[in-house]
C-alpha cells in the first residue's frame, strides 16, 4: 500500500539522518525530500471520483513498487556494514530519478482535487460511549428482534435449536448478539456460551472456545483463550462442556455455520435438560436451517426503502437530522444498498467521518449506482469502494485487519504494538505513535470497518473483529498489493493437500508479510520451504493457536521487523535471530534466558517473553544487564520476574531507557530510585512481590505514569506490606490496581485526591478492616470501582465523593453487611453488580433501586452467587 510505504521509508530515512553513524547524510536528505513530498501529495489525493480512479489506482502502484524497491536497497546498505557507499548512492540516485516522475504527477492530480477537504462537524464525531453503545444496535429489524427474543423466553421446557438464516450481511450475527446481550434473556440463563465457526473449523477448538466463552451467573467469560480450558483430546473437551451444561438452562449460539457436517459433530453435547435451554444458529445455507431446527426457523429479509434510510441516517446522524441538501442524495444511497445492513453500514461509516458535502455525497452515490449495477454481489462491490474511499493514511491498517484469520477477537493493545514497529504510522507533537495508533483503530470503528468486542474498564476499546465479508476484503487486496499474504490449512478447498498449500505460495516472493494462520502448517517441509522464498518479507506473524512443541521459525528474512512468535514454543534460542538488526518487535514464549547478544538488536521497540507453564522465577531476571542500553525499547512485557540491575557504568547523561512507556511484571524488588530515573517516562508499570514485606515505591519520579498495578502474589490476611517510604502517586495516574497489600483504610485518602483516576481496583486484601467512608469531595473523576475478597462490613460511597461513578462491582466480600444508601445519590452509577455477597449486603442495593424507581431512574443492578447460580431462581 503506497501510503504506508512511503511513510515506512521516511521513518528510516529520518532514523538515517539523526545517527551517529557516518552515512551519505546530503545525499539521503535529498532523497528523504522527496519522499516527503510523496507522503504530502498521497494525503491531499483524497476523495477520489470515479473518473480518475483508475489514474490514481495506477499511480500508487507505481508509487508501491519504487519505494519498496528503495527500502529493500535502503536497508540492505544498512545490514551489510559497507564502508565504501559508493555503490548505494549509484542505487539511490537511480530510485530518485524513477521517482522524479512519479512525484510530478503525484502533485499534478492533487493540485486538480476540487472536493474541499475538510472534518466533519464536531456533532457527528463518534465517542467512546457511542462505540459501546452501538456495537451491536438494532436498526429496521425491531420485528425479527421480537420474534426471535420471543421464542428465546417462550416456557417450552424442551431445548429448542433456532437458526436464524439469510444473505452475507444481512445482519444475522447483529441479532444473535442483540439477543445474546438482552437483559432479560441474560437474567433467564444460568449459563450462555458463543462458538463462531467459519468455514475452516476443527470439532475440538469449537469445544474449547464453547467452555472459553462460557458466561454463567457470577462469572464473566474473560475472553477466547481457550489455554484456560484443560487439555486432552476432542472428546475430552466436548464431556467438559456436557458437564458444564447439564443441569443448567443454557443459552449457546453457533454462529456462521456453513456444513451440516459440523452441527453432526456438536450436537450431542448439548444436553436436553428439559428447562428451556436455546441454541441459536446462524448461517446462509437454507439447508443447514432446516436439519438443525426444531420447530421454528427465522429467515431475514433484506431492509425495505424507508428502513434502509433510517439505518444509514441513524449510522451518519445518530439522533440527529440530516440537512435538507443531502435528503434526496442520501435516500438514493441508502436505496443503492440492496437493503443489507452491512452494506449500508459500511457506508453511513464512511459519510459520518468525511465532509458533509454535497460534492462527497455525490461521489458516494455514483460508487452505490455503479455497485448496483455491478456483475458482482452488490455488497462485495460496495465494501470494495468503501476501502477506495479510505483516507490514504488509514488503508494500511485496514489491510493489516486481513492478516489474522477469521473471527479472530484482536487485541487492541497488540494491534497498537505491531502497527507502530511496522513504521506506517505518523507521530505528531500532540500524538505519540501509539496515541496515532489507537486513533486509526476508532477510525475504523466509527467508520463500521472493524467492530468493537469489548471494552476497558475506561471505555476505550479493548479487543475487535470484523465481518467476515469485510475481512476477506481486506485479505484480498492486501495480497494484491503485496502487503501481506496468509498461510492457511485451506487456501481454497476443505481437502487441499500440503502440496498445494506450497503452490499457493509460490510466486509470492515479492509479498511484505506473511501470517501464518494454522502454526503446524511450519513443520511441513514443502510449505516452509515456500515460506522461506519470500525473501523480501519483513514481517512473521504466528497467528494460530498456541501450539506446545517447537516449530521452525522463517529466520532468513535479512530485512524482518516483526516477529510475533507467542504462540510458539522455543526451546532453544536460535542465535541467528539477533542478527536480525532492522527488528522491532519481538514477541516469544521461551522458558531460558536472553542472551546478551539480544543487545545487538538496536532498532527493537517491543519486547515481549512469555513463558509456558507460567513459572515465576525469583532473585533472578531471565533479561541480559545489556537491556539497559537497548535504547529505543517503548514496551517490555514479561512473564514475572526480576529486572537486571542497572548497571555501574552508564554512557552519557540522559536516562538509559528514556523511551520506555510500559513495563509489566517486574519484582519490585529492583525498582529502586535509581532504577525509575532510567526510565522517566513510563506511562503503564505492573510491579510484585512474593509475600507481605518491606517494599520501596519510587512512582514520585514517574510524571507521566497513567496505569499502575501493584500484586502480592501470595497476600496473608492480617499482614501489610511495609512501605519504606511515603506511597506518592503521580496525579496523572488514571488506572490503580492494588492487590494482597493488607493496608488500612486511611492510606486510601492520597488516592482519593489524585484528579485524574478513573479505574480503581482492590483485590485480595488490598485493604483491610471492617469500615471505609471516603472523605468528602474525593474520587472526584472515578468512572469504576472493583471491590473484591476483602473484609469490608460496610461501604459509604456517594453523595459528597466518587460523584461521576458509573460502575460498582463488588465480588465475594463475604463480610458485607451495609452498603450506605447515598449510593443511590450518584446520578452518573449505571450499573450495580454483586458476586458471592451475603444477602444483607443484596437486600441494602434491592432497596436503593426501588427508590430510585419510584423516582423515575433506573438502577441497573445484577446479583449472582458465588457458586455461578442466580440469587433468586426464575422458573420456565
Amino acid at each position: 500500500m503506497a501510503f504506508a510505504a512511503v511513510v515506512s521509508v521516511e521513518q528510516i530515512l529520518q532514523q538515517l539522518l539523526h545517527s551517529d553513524e557516518d552515512y551519505p547524510k546530503s545525499e539521503i536528505k535529498a532523497f528523504h525530500v522527496k519522499i516527503r513530498s510523496l507522503q504530502s501529495f498521497l494525503e491531499k489525493i483524497y476523495p477520489v471520483r470515479r473518473s480518475i480512479r483508475d489514474e490514481v489506482n495506477e499511480l500508487e502502484s507505481k508509487i508501491r513498487d519504487t519505494v519498496y524497491e528503495a527500502q529493500d536497497l535502503i536497508e540492505a546498505f544498512i545490514s551489510s556494514h559497507n564502508n565504501s557507499p559508493s555503490v548505494f548512492l549509484e542505487n539511490l540516485k537511480e530510485n530518485a530519478g524513477k521517482l522524479d516522475p512519479i512525484v510530478a504527477k503525484a502533485k499534478e492530480i492533487a493540485d486538480s482535487m476540487k472536493v474541499e477537504q475538510q472534518p466533519s462537524p464536531a456533532k457527528f464525531k463518534t465517542s467512546k460511549s457511542s462505540r459501546a453503545s452501538k456495537s451491536w444496535k438494532i436498526v429496521g429489524q425491531d420485528e425479527d428482534f421480537r420474534k426471535l427474543r420471543y421464542e428465546i423466553l417462550n416456557k417450552t421446557p424442551d431445548r429448542q435449536v433456532i437458526p436464524i438464516t439469510g444473505l452475507p450481511g444481512i445482519g444475522k450475527t447483529t441479532l444473535a448478539r442483540s439477543i445474546f446481550e438482552d437483559r432479560d434473556v441474560v437474567d433467564r440463563f444460568a449459563i450462555r456460551s458463543w462458538v463462531t465457526v467459519g468455514q475452516e473449523y476443527n470439532a475440538g477448538e469449537i469445544f474449547l472456545k464453547l467452555l472459553a466463552s462460557i458466561e454463567s451467573k457470577g462469572q464473566k467469560s474473560d475472553g477466547s483463550d481457550s489455554t484456560k480450558v484443560s487439555p486432552g483430546n476432542a472428546e475430552q473437551i466436548a464431556l467438559q462442556l456436557y458437564n458444564s451444561l447439564l443441569d443448567n438452562r443454557y443459552l449457546i449460539v453457533v454462529d456462521d455455520v456453513w456444513d451440516t457436517v459440523v452441527w453432526d459433530r456438536i450436537k450431542n453435547y448439548f444436553p436436553d435438560n428439559k428447562n428451556c435451554s436455546r441454541i441459536v444458529v446462524t448461517t446462509r445455507m437454507d439447508k443447514i436451517a432446516g436439519k438443525v431446527k426444531s420447530d421454528f426457523s427465522h429467515q431475514m429479509q433484506p431492509l425495505n426503502k424507508e428502513t434502509s434510510w433510517d439505518l444509514l441516517r441513524e449510522k451518519v446522524f445518530g439522533d440527529g437530522h440530516c440537512p435538507p441538501n443531502l435528503l434526496t442524495i442520501g435516500r438514493s444511497i441508502a436505496e443503492h444498498c440492496g437493503g443489507l445492513p452491512l452494506s449500508i453500514t459500511v457506508v453511513g461509516g464512511q459519510l459520518s467521518q468525511e465532509m458533509e458535502t454535497v460534492e462527497y455525497w455525490e461521489i458516494v452515490e455514483e460508487d452505490t449506482k455503479a455497485a448496483a449495477k455491478s456483475e458482482r454481489e452488490t455488497y462485495l462491490e460496495i465494501l470494495s469502494r468503501s476501502y477506495e474511499h479510505l483516507p490514504a493514511r488509514l488503508k494500511g491498517c485496514f489491510l493489516y485487519m486481513g492478516a489474522f484469520p477469521e473471527d479472530s477477537e484482536i487485541l487492541v493493545s497488540k494491534l497498537v504494538k505491531l502497527w507502530v514497529a511496522e513504521g506506517f504510522l505518523i507521530q505528531t507533537k500532540s500524538l505519540s505513535f501509539e496515541d496515532s495508533a489507537e486513533q486509526c483503530l476508532n477510525d475504523l470503528v466509527d467508520r463500521n470497518l472493524v467492530f468493537p468486542l469489548k471494552f476497558s474498564s475506561s471505555g476505550r476499546v479493548r479487543s475487535c473483529g470484523m465481518h467476515d465479508s469485510i475481512r476477506h476484503l481486506a485479505e484480498t487486496k492486501s495480497e494484491e498489493e503485496r502487503f501481506f499474504v496468509s498461510v492457511k490449512k485451506f487456501p481454497s478447498q476443505r481437502n487441499q493437500s500440503r502440496g498445494e498449500i506450497a503452490d499457493a505460495l509460490r510466486g509470492k516472493d515479492t509479498q511484505r508479510r506473511l501470517s501464518v494462520h494454522k502454526n503446524i502448517l511450519m513443520c511441513m517441509e514443502d510449505v516452509y520451504e515456500s515460506a522461506k522464498a519470500i525473501k523480501s518479507g519483513r514481517t512473521l506473524l504466528y497467528a494460530g493457536h498456541y501450539h506446545h512443541h517447537p516449530l521452525p521459525f522463517c529466520l532468513t528474512y535479512d530485512w524482518l521487523r516483526v516477529l510475533d512468535a507467542l504462540t510458539v514454543h522455543l526451546i532453544e534460542f536460535p542465535s541467528e535471530l539477533v542478527e536480525l538488526i532492522h527488528l522491532r518487535y519481538l514477541s516469544l514464549t521461551y522458558n531460558g534466558r536472553l542472551p546478551a547478544s539480544l543487545s545487538q538488536l538496536k532498532n527493537l521497540l517491543v519486547l515481549i517473553v512469555r513463558r509456558h507453564p507460567k513459572i515465576i522465577i525469583m532473585k533472578k531476571s531471565i533479561l541480559p544487564v545489556e537491556i539497559w542500553y537497548m535504547k529505543q525499547l517503548r514496551h517490555i512485557l514479561l512473564t514475572e520476574c526480576d529486572f537486571p540491575d542497572v548497571p555501574g557504568i552508564q554512557g552519557g547523561n540522559s536516562p538509559l531507557l528514556e523511551n520506555l512507556q510500559s513495563l509489566s511484571n517486574i519484582n519490585a524488588s529492583r525498582c529502586s530510585e535509581e532504577f525509575f530515573k532510567n526510565m522517566p517516562n513510563l506511562k503503564k508499570l505492573g510491579i510484585w512481590i512474593e509475600a507481605p514485606g518491606p517494599v520501596n515505591m519510587y512512582l514520585d519520579h514517574l510524571p507521566d505514569l497513567e496505569a499502575f498495578k501493584f500484586t502480592v502474589l501470595n497476600p496473608i490476611p492480617g499482614k501489610e506490606i511495609e512501605l519504606q517510604r511515603s506511597l506518592v502517586f503521580p496525579e496523572t495516574l488514571r488506572k490503580l490496581s492494588l492487590s494482597g497489600c493488607g493496608l488500612p483504610w486511611d492510606r486510601m485518602a492520597d488516592i482519593g485526591k489524585l484528579p485524574c483516576l478513573q479505574v480503581l481496583k482492590l483485590r485480595q486484601f488490598a485493604f483491610q478492616g471492617p469500615e471505609w467512608i471516603p472523605e468528602d469531595k474525593q474520587f472526584p473523576e472515578l468512572k469504576l470501582l472493583l471491590i473484591e475478597c476483602l473484609d469490608l462490613e460496610y461501604l459509604n460511597v456517594g453523595f459528597f465523593c466518587c460523584e461521576n461513578l458509573e460502575s460498582l462491582i463488588i465480588k465475594n466480600c463475604y463480610e458485607l453487611k451495609e452498603i450506605d444508601e447515598e449510593l443511590a445519590s450518584i446520578g452518573t452509577l449505571k450499573q450495580v453488580e454483586l458476586v458471592g455477597c451475603n444477602y444483607v449486603a443484596v437486600d441494602c442495593v434491592e432497596k436503593m433501586r426501588e427508590e430510585r424507581r419510584d423516582s423515575g431512574k433506573d438502577l441497573p443492578l445484577r446479583v449472582y452467587s458465588s457458586w455461578g447460580k442466580e440469587s433468586s431462581p426464575h422458573d420456565c
